[in-house]
């Protein structure tokens, strides 16, 4: 099997048709209109993310320099826009986390109901051929 990744802007390999940038970010569309934020299992998505955003911890010595410059001359209003946005991805992940929660509930109530269908059918000592 053939690797298609290419190198990212952070060194870091990407496959061709996929991105992981952002939230809702890079992806093709499905579903229903209005749905783009859904990341179902969000918590593998999450910890792929932390997996991947690894190898660029050692540009972070690099970018803090960067960073206080920016900080120094546009603080307060970057700030404002990142809680902006990092508002909108907390509520988001909260959303997907219940959605997640649900999905699992009705993975539970199905084996359930199966489970009570297997008994039902199950042979008992009452209805069995003589």
């Amino acid at each position: 099997m053939q690797d298609h990744r290419r190198e990212g802007p952070d060194g870091q390999g990407e496959r061709r048709g996929e991105r992981h940038e952002g939230h809702g970010e890079g992806r093709q569309a499905e579903g229903p209109e209005g749905t783009d934020f859904l990341d179902l299992e969000v918590s593998k998505v999450l910890y792929s993310e932390a997996a991947a955003l690894t190898r660029a911890a050692a540009r972070e010595i690099l970018k803090d320099a960067i960073k206080e410059r920016l900080r120094a001359r546009l603080g307060p209003r970057l700030e404002a826009i990142a809680r902006i946005a990092a508002d909108e991805l907390a509520d988001d992940i909260e959303a997907n986390l219940a959605i997640e929660s649900v999905v699992e509930g009705r993975r539970h109530a199905r084996a359930a109901r199966e489970e009570a269908i297997r008994k039902a059918l199950a042979p008992t000592h009452e209805h069995t051929k003589e």
